[in-house]
């Protein structure tokens, strides 16, 4: 008996999941799927937790401590990015200053997503 890598087994039932689907849908409908899905992300903030605020933290001092490139997730109405180096944590307005070239971008503490050094 041949067997087929596409099924996977959900109980008692083989199931090919999208592959069900894809023949009644016409390539129009796919294609507008995909855009809504690319589009979906972008209208919510995104919730972290405990570990990732306190992983998010410890990466925040080590890049300001050692004057290093990081690059920086944040909302902004919208996901947003911005690399350069962390000038000034602010602890009692509650934001970071990221110098970037000639530019001075200013996030909040809660804006912040995600953070990666750039050695």
């Amino acid at each position: 008996m041949k067997k087929k890598h596409h099924l996977t087994v959900k109980g008692d039932v083989l199931d090919r999941g999208q592959l069900k689907w894809g023949a009644l849908m016409l390539p129009e409908h796919v294609r507008m799927l995909r855009e809504w899905r690319a589009d979906e992300p972008s209208k919510h903030k995104p919730h972290l937790d405990e570990e990732e605020l306190g992983l998010l933290q410890e990466e925040t001092g080590i890049a300001h401590q050692r004057q290093c490139m990081a690059e920086m997730r944040y909302w902004d109405d919208g996901l947003a990015a911005v690399s350069g180096i962390i000038t000034a944590i602010d602890l009692s307005n509650q934001t970071l200053e990221i110098t970037s070239g000639p530019d001075v971008v200013r996030i909040a503490f809660g804006d912040l997503l995600g953070i990666r050094t750039v050695d």
